[in-house]
């Protein structure tokens, strides 16, 4: 991946379940294989391509922050392949914050990879009154690497385990139990997971989507 497009702000994020896992180091195997073209190409995440596309005149790499990030892509994406991830999940911290470390959003996340405390902690930073790991990309973003590893883990699906980086598991879960073995999308399709997430998922995947295409809008 030679360089990452940047969403616009606005994203929204809502607020996260507690989350009982610790943490852990790697995904399982299966994890670094990476996002199923099936889900690249879902109608969902081509239409966010299409309004990545619209709001930068088709030139999405233009106004959408890549500068900021470009140089330090290459370690981020070495710290998530370290940890069993694949390294086009570095979509996620630019979905979440455009890579932008004093982010802050209304749930108490803060960071690259907006992290909320509880889970900032459980994954391996210090976060107090006097310090702060979460403004600090590399350290950040391997908490963000455990986290996504365990949400694959539990889910065993990118897309379910993206849902719940943004809703949480209880969220995720709590659906999941009202409609066993249900995908993602069926449970988008279905109303079972809150709007935000429900855009959140293909808002990444779009992302995703548009790097590996070299930044093309021909779509």
């Amino acid at each position: 991946m030679t360089a990452l497009l940047l969403v616009t702000a606005g994203c929204g994020i809502v607020p996260h379940d507690e989350h009982v896992a610790g943490p852990e180091t790697a995904a399982p195997a299966a994890a670094r294989d990476g996002i199923p073209a099936s889900a690249l190409a879902r109608p969902e995440t081509v239409a966010w391509m299409r309004r990545y596309c619209l709001r930068s005149s088709g030139e999405p790499e233009v106004g959408l922050g890549i500068a900021r990030a470009r140089g330090q892509l290459p370690r981020l994406q070495t710290i998530l392949e370290a940890h069993g991830l694949p390294r086009e999940l570095v979509a996620v911290a630019a979905v979440e914050s455009r890579f932008q470390p004093g982010m802050r959003g209304h749930h108490g996340e803060r960071g690259i990879w907006q992290l909320r405390p509880g889970t900032a902690r459980r994954f391996g930073l210090e976060v107090n009154a006097g310090h702060d790991d979460r403004m600090h990309a590399d350290r950040s973003t391997r908490a963000a690497a455990r986290y996504l590893a365990y949400l694959y883990r539990h889910y065993q699906d990118w897309p379910l385990a993206l849902a719940a980086y943004n809703a949480g598991e209880g969220r995720v879960d709590r659906a999941l139990a009202r409609r066993p073995g249900a995908t993602f999308w069926e449970l988008a399709s279905h109303g079972a997971l809150p709007r935000i997430s429900r855009d959140y998922v293909p808002k990444i995947l779009a992302v995703v989507r548009l790097t590996a295409d070299d930044g093309s809008c021909l779509l």
